[in-house]
């Protein structure tokens, strides 16, 4: 359900996580620190999706749009071996979400004027990971659809399994000790404990029984980046994402092409309309998966890529062939009552990451590493010190007449995708929140699970609309309608007279809060 207020709203993929981030709220806190503490919470709720050995970035919004990038690097020295998508040989960047925290509290203290404490932040997901919370229909899910996998990580364990050996299901108590121990020695310690302190060490010690690439040195490097937004021309307003190595520049690059041609001329919900989304989409992943890099290591014009159209044929689908970007993430948001806005979108990259717990402290490390490009001339290949090619990628919209919309999804190269149908929902069609998330969504090729390349559809796009789509010469396929394949997204749109109105993707559990 949606929620509306002019005093604060947040929204989470979790129940819990978004009560936890209302709570911030009504003590006074910021909409940083909402963020702050929903985040740490689903990291004790949620652990399948998110925790804090990923990778982070922020949308902030405080009279004007601003970033923060916490993205991890490659090692200091070569891996022993090819970097793999779970396991200790993926295991091999730096996680970047706590060194982002720690700058998000930075403005939240300094610039936003909040006093509440890191303790404070942290207190409620100390408590679900040291007590246990319920397991959700999503983790069971994923459990579910990977239990071959799991059988080779015994690391994840704690989370996938009942002491008997089975696999959780839903409403069975989980508990995650390790790292309530490690969360409270970073709420002693300070955050950056995690990369030049007490928790490093762990970590340390962990990364040396994996017989990985990352060293105590390197965690010491990681660095979150006060980075400048990509901002495109869409229509009667001004669209943000991110630079790369974030595909934010590609997301962008969609919507200028898109800018070319009247969508509403043809109308919502129409095969014409779904057929130029796919298309540049098609256009701007082809240019992703041969540029998108570091760059620091290449030489990459985020604008200028982001505010270049691309051709379109208005008559036909051109061929699809380009491998998929597999991921899972989690998007969250609060408006506090000053009406500044923190969007957090954090990630393990794949579903439950690399699979392996660091050592003691209980905290799941991602995979992003699988984001390098295996072929070494490619500009995305592994170097030293270099950030993969990213997915996490949220939107910003800031409209003439002031109104402002946040909104991102799980997904990889959903993310994209669905961002687009939110997008022209929202500003093209002038839809209220929960329209624009109930619209039917599109995946174009493999992404979540091993199917085909073909162009998957929601079965609530009407079968009239589906044929169309054929008869342009797209190959589709019917999935349920509200998939989770299809991303958890959400939306928080402020209006200029302060109201703000949240809500979460009807296609999993999560849940918006009014203040």
């Amino acid at each position: 359900m949606k929620c509306q207020s002019t005093k604060g709203v947040i929204t989470t993929p979790h129940p819990l996580s978004t009560k936890v981030g209302l709570r911030i709220l009504a003590e006074g806190g910021t909409a940083i620190d909402a963020m702050i503490a929903a985040s740490a919470t689903l990291a004790a709720v949620f652990p399948h999706m998110t925790g804090i050995g990923g990778d982070a970035v922020w949308v902030l919004y405080d009279k004007k749009v601003s970033s923060i990038m916490g993205i991890g690097q490659a090692g200091q020295r070569a891996p022993l071996r090819p970097i793999t998508e779970r396991g200790p040989d993926a295991v091999a960047t730096t996680a970047g979400a706590i060194a982002s925290w720690q700058a998000a509290i930075d403005i939240s203290t300094h610039q936003w004027g909040s006093d509440l404490s890191l303790q404070r932040l942290l207190k409620d997901a100390i408590s679900y990971a040291e007590q246990g919370t319920q397991v959700s229909a999503s983790q069971a899910f994923w459990i579910k659809q990977r239990q071959a996998l799991l059988t080779n990580l015994p690391d994840l364990n704690p989370i996938v399994r009942r002491a008997d050996g089975q696999p959780l299901q839903v409403g069975d108590t989980f508990k995650q000790q390790q790292l309530a121990r490690t969360l409270k020695l970073l709420s002693k310690n300070g955050l950056m404990d995690f990369y030049q302190g007490e928790v490093a060490e762990a970590l340390h010690a962990g990364f040396t029984a994996l017989n990985g690439n990352l060293s105590l040195d390197d965690l010491r490097k990681t660095r979150a980046r006060n980075a400048e937004m990509v901002k495109v021309r869409y229509r009667a307003g001004d669209y943000y994402n991110f630079p790369a190595p974030s595909q934010g520049i590609y997301t962008a690059k969609a919507l200028t092409t898109l800018n070319q041609w009247d969508l509403g001329e043809h109308g919502m919900g129409s095969a014409q309309s779904y057929h130029l989304m796919v298309e540049a989409i098609k256009q701007s992943f082809t240019e992703r998966n041969i540029a998108l890099c570091d760059p620091d290591f290449s030489p990459l014009n985020s604008l200028e890529i982001a505010s270049t159209a691309s051709l379109l044929d208005a008559t036909r689908a051109s061929p699809w062939g380009e491998q998929g970007q597999p991921a899972d993430t989690v998007w969250l948001a609060a408006t506090d009552s000053d009406g500044r806005t923190a969007c957090l979108m954090q990630s393990l990259f794949h579903d439950f990451g690399s699979g392996c717990m660091i050592g003691d402290t209980g905290v799941l490390w991602h995979n992003r590493a699988a984001g390098f490009n295996s072929n070494s001339q490619h500009p995305n290949a592994w170097g030293i010190s270099k950030r993969p090619a990213h997915t996490l990628n949220p939107s910003c919209y800031i409209a003439d007449n002031g109104h402002r919309f946040f909104f991102g999804s799980q997904g990889g190269d959903g993310q994209p995708q669905t961002q687009l149908v939110l997008a022209t929902q929202l500003i093209d069609f002038n839809q209220d929140v929960e329209t624009a998330l109930n619209a039917p969504r599109f995946l174009l090729g493999r992404s979540f699970f091993d199917s085909t390349d073909n162009l998957k559809l929601e079965q609530s796009l009407p079968e009239a609309i589906r044929t169309a789509l054929t008869e342009l010469g797209h190959i589709t396929e019917v999935i349920p309608s509200l998939s989770p394949y299809t991303g958890q997204a959400g939306i928080i749109t402020i209006t200029p007279n302060g109201m703000a109105t949240a809500m979460h993707d009807p296609r999993g559990e999560g849940t918006a809060l009014a203040f």
